[in-house]
């Protein structure tokens, strides 16, 4: 089922508002640009990146900021790792708490995203079990549950997160195809997720329209692809402005306008970010408030990850 651009959009607010059949006449595009060497610099971030700390997470492949907790990030580890959500010190990488999915398997959870849901003034977690190395799932999940605060009786602990409290959005790609998928986008705007492919030719982009359904299976749509393959991560800003992609070698910055929608941001050529060629398997990328950057990556080749920080330029 087809549903509504604008039906995830907030009455009052100055973000554009589709036509309530944008998704269901949308025709996919395709771009010409080259990536990289076809790119020009961002001018909005230093050169150099600010070393946090190291963490003790061998697999972090997302991150995003808290929203209920200053301070801190959310990240979580892939496949066939413990079905947690960890809680890190933006200010030394440290992990000071986890909170438990209870009753549910990580298969393969490759990216996190936060944001606006279902109710007003709540801010969910959306933690995308997307991955497929060998395209062998015939469906996929994003779980969707409210952001747990933390508190001092939660350091050092692994906390429960209802099952109850935590809502499943399934879906399938059209024509029956698979992909693996390491980059979950969630358009605050919208409340739409959108979905970017790694391993194809070029990455795709799909759409699971707001409002996601939570009980019945749903069939992502097609938006287009990117010039570029191996998107292994990515971040919209929490105000809907910027959008950052990560490969596994750079790092894309887009911008947007009041008045443009996501697809306008989605085809501007965007601009190459600085990132720090010492990650090994850097998968992780996160805006946080004032739209710097952090990234982590994956513990390889005997490199412990740090958490690094890209401060935001200021004219």
């Amino acid at each position: 089922m087809i549903v509504s651009f604008l039906l995830g959009c907030d009455k009052g607010n100055d973000h554009v508002e589709p036509n309530v059949d944008f998704w269901e006449s949308h025709e996919p595009f395709e771009l010409e640009y080259s990536a990289p060497l076809g790119l020009t610099g961002s001018d909005k971030f230093p050169e150099m990146a600010d070393a946090r700390g190291e963490s003790d997470l061998i697999e972090a492949s997302g991150i995003v900021i808290s929203t209920a907790n200053q301070g801190y990030l959310w990240s979580h580890e892939d496949r066939g790792n413990s079905n947690e959500i960890f809680l890190l010190d933006v200010a030394t990488g440290e992990t000071v708490a986890s909170y438990e999915l209870t009753g549910i398997f990580n298969r393969d959870w490759e990216d996190i995203e936060i944001g606006p849901g279902p109710e007003a003034g709540a801010n969910y977690i959306y933690l995308g079990e997307v991955g497929d190395n060998n395209r062998v799932y015939r469906d996929y999940k994003i779980y969707r549950f409210k952001e747990p605060v933390f508190n001092e009786d939660h350091r050092g602990k692994k906390t429960p997160i209802n099952n109850q409290d935590i809502k499943t959005i399934t879906f399938r790609y059209p024509d029956g195809l698979r992909h693996d998928v390491e980059t979950l986008l969630l358009d605050p705007w919208t409340k739409d997720l959108f979905l970017v492919t790694k391993r194809d030719f070029f990455s795709i982009i799909y759409v699971l329209p707001y409002p996601q359904d939570t009980e019945t299976p749903m069939e992502a749509i097609r938006v287009g692809e990117f010039p570029f393959t191996r998107a292994v991560g990515g971040s919209i800003s929490l105000d809907g402005k910027e959008m950052l992609i990560k490969t596994n070698d750079f790092i894309m910055h887009w911008e947007r306008l009041e008045g443009e929608n996501i697809v306008d941001m989605f085809k501007k050529v965007p601009k190459l970010a600085p990132y720090n060629p010492t990650e090994p398997q850097g998968e992780a990328i996160c805006f946080d408030q004032n739209k710097g950057y952090y990234t982590l990556s994956e513990f390889s080749n005997a490199i412990v990850p740090v958490l690094y920080y890209y401060n935001r330029e200021r004219p």
